[in-house]
């Protein structure tokens, strides 16, 4: 680099000349208290925009090298190898794209720096106030203002001398294992889980994961500086894009910032942040990536974790974990090894979900289904699987025990004596709160914005995976009914008990008579309204009576649920098949086709037996069946928020004056709505097969 004289490079619309120090460079230097023991090894890149004509660059005087340098370089110290920055021009108007809000008043420049050394420094960039800053490049959108140090070393956290676009984050138990996984910069969780061969990695994942670790591992042995980074005390190993931010930090260490991302008044030492996502007010994060949009803070403490696009860790702790996406813990509480890749939960204030009970190695792990609520104060000890419980609610002051259960859509809750069990009712959030699924599905749609993972995070909650789930359950209760009913009891009867020994997927609780009757009926209306829903959509589309006839009355052999005559009394120890991986995911033909083959195992309980009735009389019954359920759910939405208002007006003073009414509520409103034109698609095509039949 010493032996380069001049040259020109054109870069778009710019123009910049490197080349090194001329006598008079030096001379002016020196007088703005500008110090170098060689100076030989300092270089000037200069951008003279405004010089240019036609095309072509003029020859820069030195006497606007001179001025340029008397106004822009001042009060520093150099060693080493650097290039120095400067704008030949009376106006930063040019370049006022590359300031962010109230840095536009801040002019371009390098001004008293204790020591930089062995950096590059691009012109119009900013560079104001610092300590050391070393092997560091600074591009022309960076801003640094204030920092003690910025150094490039080894480090005993990446255990390598090259800082690169590479993690591995140790998830799972706390004492190690086998649960590592490399992550990147741009990973996505759909990577996240093929590495831990959870759902059924398919092809097409695998080959997304071979290309990046094709692309990685990209390493360098400077920092690069595109962004701003203000009042912040050390800096070592990072790389911040163009309009990523680190403000008034402690420390930051081997982290990668992707743009509009930012770490804000904490302390991090390696992770990497995806765009729009941020750590802020005294947090602290090790060893974590944290997918777009999500956000760790404030008074966080977040360790060896991948943190899902759309989700929030605020004042808590999170070690070892995988937290999928739209989940919140925006509460004091504590998640310790918790596998959590579906996400869409909440953990409320003081939820301890990783006890480690058993006083030895803390080696045991939590694995979570999609939507799991944990209330306030719960404690969760270890193992614990509730990967088939799907939008089950973990209700407050519930201690559970080390189990597995298989319920969705359930209801845990502290038991009434029963030799210290917690009470479950299957189905419970289906039948007595319709209201929290409908407005947690618009919620999903509204807080989604992570558009780079957008792909794989817009499933729908009732999908082929949640029914063929509760087809399963039910299916294992109606059995449970039925052993009842030959052995001359009453499944209403209010003293009978249930537990693990009559339904695995109970775990470690008991489900009354009542949870029983609770759970076939909600599973049953669940899985018919799905069904029916199939039938009016072939409808809707205008094929032919022919077609829609012989898609109904198909049956599949490769329909994925348990057949009558398996087993129960063993668990499959597995995940369940991942969102993203069934095949009705984005192809809404594929999901229409499964809605038929449930109708056509549903089709006897909904017609009542009466197999022989003529096509068109068989889709009315459907039709009409489908008109009763969404006015049902209508219903119990409404009424589920109805409950929670009357609770209100007899318990808080003003309570009607400061909430909306059930009848007003936007949730309500929509599930009225979406009933009232179900019925009135229902019946436009009743009266057609009406029409159509009596022809016949």
């Amino acid at each position: 680099m010493c032996q380069v004289s001049s040259f020109w490079i054109k870069n778009r619309d710019k123009h910049i000349i490197l080349r090194s120090l001329t006598a008079l460079d030096i001379e002016q230097l020196e007088k703005n208290n500008c110090h170098c023991s060689n100076w030989s090894n300092i270089f000037l890149m200069i951008d003279c925009f405004t010089t240019s004509k036609g095309g072509k660059c003029e020859q820069v005087s030195n006497a606007s090298v001179t001025k340029a340098l008397e106004t822009q370089i001042r009060n520093c110290t150099f060693s080493g190898m650097v290039v120095l920055g400067v704008v030949i021009s009376d106006s930063n108007s040019q370049c006022q794209d590359c300031n962010n809000g109230d840095e536009l008043s801040l002019p371009s420049g390098i001004q008293s720096n204790t020591m930089i050394s062995n950096s590059i420094i691009e012109p119009r960039s900013k560079v104001y106030n610092n300590g050391i800053i070393s092997n560091t490049f600074i591009g022309c959108h960076g801003r640094v203002f204030q920092c003690g140090s910025i150094t490039y070393g080894s480090s005993a956290s990446t255990k390598s001398d090259l800082f690169c676009d590479e993690m591995v984050v140790q998830v799972g138990p706390e004492a190690g294992g086998d649960r590592s996984v490399k992550v990147y910069p741009e990973s996505t969780l759909v990577d996240v889980c093929s590495m831990l061969s959870m759902g059924t990695s398919r092809r097409g994942q695998r080959g997304c994961h071979e290309v990046l670790e094709h692309m990685g591992k990209c390493g360098m042995r400077m920092n690069v500086i595109c962004g701003s980074v203000d009042c912040t005390q050390r800096i070592s190993n990072v790389y911040v894009c163009a309009g990523a931010k680190v403000s008034s930090s402690s420390s930051i260490q081997n982290a990668i910032l992707l743009p509009q991302s930012s770490v804000v008044n904490s302390s991090v030492d390696c992770a990497f942040l995806q765009w729009n996502a941020s750590i802020v007010n005294h947090s602290n994060v090790s060893n974590t990536i944290l997918m777009e949009c999500s956000e760790i803070g404030p008074n966080s403490v977040v360790a060896s974790t991948i943190l899902g696009p759309d989700s929030y860790v605020s004042c808590g702790e999170v070690h070892c974990s995988v937290i999928g996406p739209n989940t919140n813990a925006h509460h004091q509480s504590l998640l310790i090894s918790v596998l959590w890749p579906m996400g869409r939960g909440n953990v409320g204030y003081g939820s301890n979900i990783g006890s480690n009970h058993t006083g030895r190695i803390p080696d045991q792990e939590c694995t979570v289904g999609e939507g799991i609520f944990w209330g306030l104060g719960s404690v969760i000890k270890f193992p614990v699987d509730l990967s088939r419980c799907c939008y089950s609610v973990v209700a407050a002051g519930v201690q559970l025990p080390p189990q597995s259960i298989g319920m969705p859509f359930s209801l845990i809750m502290s038991g009434n004596g029963n030799n210290g069990m917690n009470e479950i009712v299957p189905g419970w959030l289906l039948h007595s709160s319709p209201y929290t699924i409908l407005r947690s599905e618009e919620k999903f749609k509204k807080r989604r914005k992570a558009k780079r993972h957008d792909y794989y995070c817009g499933w729908s909650i009732i999908r082929p995976g949640t029914v063929d789930a509760c087809i399963d359950a039910r299916k294992m209760l109606n059995k449970v009914k039925m052993l009842a009913q030959s052995a001359g009891e009453s499944s209403k009867a209010n003293n009978t008990i249930y537990t693990e020994k009559d339904i695995l997927e109970l775990g470690k609780n008991y489900m009354t008579a009542r949870g029983l009757q609770v759970g076939i009926k909600a599973y049953t209306h669940v899985i018919q309204r799905y069904a029916l829903s199939g039938l009016l959509e072939l409808f809707c589309t205008g094929i032919s009576m022919e077609k829609i006839q012989q898609v109904m009355m198909a049956r599949t052999q490769s329909y994925n649920v348990k057949e009558d005559n398996m087993d129960d009394s063993y668990r499959i120890i597995s995940w369940p098949i991942l969102p993203w991986e069934e095949s009705s995911h984005g192809e809404n033909d594929m999901m229409t086709m499964h809605k038929m083959k449930v109708l056509s195992l549903e089709l006897p309980s909904i017609i009542g037996g009466e197999l022989k009735r003529s096509f068109a009389d068989t889709c009315i019954a459907c039709l009409n069946k489908l008109c009763e359920l969404e006015m049902d759910h209508a219903s119990q939405v409404f009424k589920s928020k109805k409950r929670d208002d009357q609770r209100g007006v007899e318990t808080i003073p003003g309570y009607r004056d400061a909430h909306v009414a059930a009848g007003e509520d936007p949730v309500v409103q929509l599930a009225q709505n979406q009933a009232q034109r179900t019925v009135n698609d229902c019946k436009r095509f009743m009266g057609s097969l009406q029409e159509s039949s009596s022809k016949l």
